[in-house]
């Protein structure tokens, strides 16, 4: 098979098992709002606009976000002191012991959807899938924003010219 027939068929993959897994996650949380939590965990203290950016997310949705998480008790909202515009967002124990939980859960419920897999299998897929999320950070978005070849918006292809009765 073509590589690039391969690569559309990984295409298809990724965009199943990401479907897959969305489905199975919003039925028990708010996969935007752990994202938002995720992202000030693992850099904070960040400004919402940084964490927008990093997620791709209007700011109006990051803005909601991260109310519903400081409600919560799982993010601090504190002045930035370098810019009095905006604020800037940490973690808090209890945010942190929820990205924990949710951690558990999910590893526990791959952990039954693999549970006749090799251990080399495992370690072979999730080493080849840190490989993609790495190459896709570093290569994908530059990829994806390229137009393909010899393709134009519709609007721009000429309009064939009908026959006069």
């Amino acid at each position: 098979m073509e590589r690039t027939k391969v690569a559309e068929e990984l295409a298809g993959v990724v965009v199943g098992f990401v479907g897959a897994a969305q489905r199975g996650m919003v039925a028990n949380f708010d996969l935007a709002r752990v994202s938002v939590l995720s992202a000030v965990a693992a850099d904070g203290p960040l400004r919402p606009r940084e964490v927008g950016k990093r997620l791709g997310m209007a700011p109006s949705s990051v803005t909601r976000h991260i109310q519903a998480l400081e409600d919560a008790g799982q993010l601090t909202v504190e002045p930035d002191p370098e810019d009095h515009r905006t604020c800037l967002l940490e973690a808090t124990e209890a945010g942190r012991g929820e990205l924990d939980s949710l951690q558990a859960v999910g590893g526990t419920v791959l952990g039954e959807v693999v549970a006749d897999w090799s251990q080399k299998d495992i370690v072979t897929l999730s080493s080849l899938l840190q490989r993609l999320v790495a190459d896709w950070a570093e290569r994908g978005e530059q990829a994806r924003t390229k137009p393909p070849p010899d393709r134009r918006p519709r609007w721009r292809h000429p309009v064939p010219s009908q026959p006069k009765d």
